[in-house]
């Protein structure tokens, strides 16, 4: 499968960095809806930051292809 940085990226990788965006867009608005941020609010959004981290790192690697399937030729008859 093709990254993000590739010429033909792959849709699952494009998935995966939209799905990060959108935990960082999530994590911002949690950061401005929140009064005073406490220990439990700042350890959330610090595991959503990880995680959105991820998906890209991710999403501009590609996700692994498949084995490839073993073919066998056909016998005329």
């Amino acid at each position: 499968m093709n990254g993000l940085v590739s010429a033909t990226p792959s849709p699952s990788a494009v998935r995966l960095a939209l799905g990060g965006f959108l935990l960082l867009l999530a994590q911002g608005a949690m950061l401005l809806l929140s009064p005073a941020l406490d220990t439990s609010g700042r350890l959330l959004i610090g595991v959503f930051g990880l995680i959105a981290m991820a998906a890209l790192v991710l999403a501009l690697v590609g996700p692994p292809e498949p084995p490839a399937q073993p073919w066998r030729r056909r016998h005329d008859r």
